[in-house]
């Protein structure tokens, strides 16, 4: 019966299996193995360096032999991050020497891909055939002719290892490629905000649409190579600031006002993580940044000896980027500061805003009532809003009983998703 499918049914049983299982249904029968050879499964391949190379089993290069034509997807990762060491130890060599015969077999057939992946890539140790393999890639990189994404998140390479890759795709694809990710590819001793090469090879990537990296690696050199390489291409640049990027050094508001000139459609987007200090925000939220998405987790510990002023934060927001900000996520779920005014402010005065996610204090259920007013009058243009209350007593739920009673029907008139949900959560947000 199994073998009586019609191909196309088989071909989306077989689009949810991972490689391993694919190449083994296909040892089942003639059709099975006629439909795995569809080329949609293969559009976008993904290999395991613990598991699908392995000596005595090269599952990878069985599958750059037969499928490698179809891929346009390729990424490299580790299903397991942290290895045992010993494990480590006693197989990576192996397995990188498996990783060389993979790139070659796709080299040499000229397979030409759109999206290549290199994620999750934790060398501790320096083993023997690593740079081999990385060279290898960097080779293969070299050889496409058409490629629009290349990602390094999580890489957590040598400079020298990065500003290879990086340099091969500049000399094959810098007039192609559109997303670059660089999010955790440098390790974090080793940011090269400053560094000619890496500079000159972003310069040189004149189709880029889209950007992704963290703080470390960005600088005032940066934003000018940008805005000589990718002028007027640059469409989104997510910046990553953690804790553990210390503010070494800053970048000046003149050219953030030139690469916002020179690439007119651009939009930044910050992602903070467990910085939550007035101090350290000031400098980030410069008036010529094209500011577009905000988030900001303040996580649980804060530095006691200085005032967080999340007010101030806030205030900038409102200030700087009042026809630029379009999405903000605060989780700011132990603060007890007041708010309340100034997220009214916001929605009052922000007027691309479409998305606020507030975790935290709300003093007062009256502003609840007026940001739901404001939504009524068509001030503002969000297509849900919940509610979560972290407590609930005799009062406050009668306020948010009169609130849902008279706003739920207009609300659902607009199409708005208005929801008041479970009092015992500790979340409250609205978007």
């Amino acid at each position: 019966m199994w073998s009586q499918l019609p191909e196309l049914i088989l071909t989306n049983i077989f689009h949810y299996l991972d490689c391993e299982d694919r190449c083994n249904v296909g040892k089942t029968c003639q059709s099975w193995n006629h439909a795995l050879a569809s080329p949609i499964l293969w559009r976008c391949v993904t290999i395991l360096i613990d598991r699908d190379l392995r000596s005595g089993f090269p599952l990878a290069t069985e599958i750059a032999i037969k499928y490698g034509q179809h891929m346009r997807s390729l990424e490299m990762a580790w299903s397991r991050p942290y290895i045992n060491p010993r494990e480590f130890r006693l197989s990576s060599n192996i397995r990188a020497k498996e990783g060389l015969d993979f790139i070659e077999i796709l080299k040499n057939k000229n397979i030409q891909i759109k999206e290549f992946i290199l994620t999750n890539w934790f060398f501790s140790t320096n083993w023997n055939n690593r740079s081999k393999l990385l060279a290898a890639i960097a080779i293969f990189i070299r050889c496409q002719e058409n490629l629009l994404t290349l990602s390094l998140l999580n890489a957590y390479l040598g400079v020298s290892d990065v500003l290879r890759l990086l340099r091969a795709v500049a000399n094959s694809s810098g007039y192609h490629l559109k997303t670059l990710d660089i999010r955790g590819a440098f390790r974090d001793w080793q940011a090269p905000h400053t560094n000619s090469r890496y500079l000159r090879y972003l310069g040189r990537m004149h189709a880029l649409n889209t950007l992704h990296l963290d703080y470390p690696a960005l600088s005032d050199q940066v934003l000018y190579a940008l805005a000589n390489g990718a002028s007027k291409t640059l469409k989104n640049f997510n910046i990553s600031i953690r804790d553990s990027d210390v503010r070494q050094h800053t970048v000046g508001d003149s050219a953030w006002s030139n690469l916002a000139i020179d690439c007119p459609d651009l939009k930044v987007s910050y992602t903070i993580v467990n910085i939550s200090h007035y101090d350290d925000m000031s400098y980030l939220l410069l008036p010529s940044v094209p500011l577009s998405r905000f988030e900001m987790y303040g996580g649980h510990v804060w530095d006691q000896s200085r005032s967080r002023n999340f007010r101030s934060t806030v205030g900038l927001l409102i200030t700087h980027y009042t026809n630029t900000l379009e999405e903000v996520i605060l989780q700011l779920r132990y603060n007890r500061e007041l708010l309340d005014d100034l997220l009214v402010s916001m929605l009052q005065k922000c007027k691309q805003l479409t998305r606020l996610q507030y975790d935290g204090i709300i003093q007062n259920l009256g502003v609840l009532n007026d940001i739901i007013k404001l939504q009524t009058l068509c001030k503002t243009k969000f297509s849900k809003i919940h509610v979560k209350p972290k407590n609930v007593n005799t009062r406050n739920r009668q306020i948010l009983t009169d609130i849902t009673y008279q706003y739920n029907q207009k609300l659902y008139d607009q199409r708005v998703d208005f929801r008041i949900e479970d009092p015992t959560s500790s979340l409250l947000f609205y978007y």
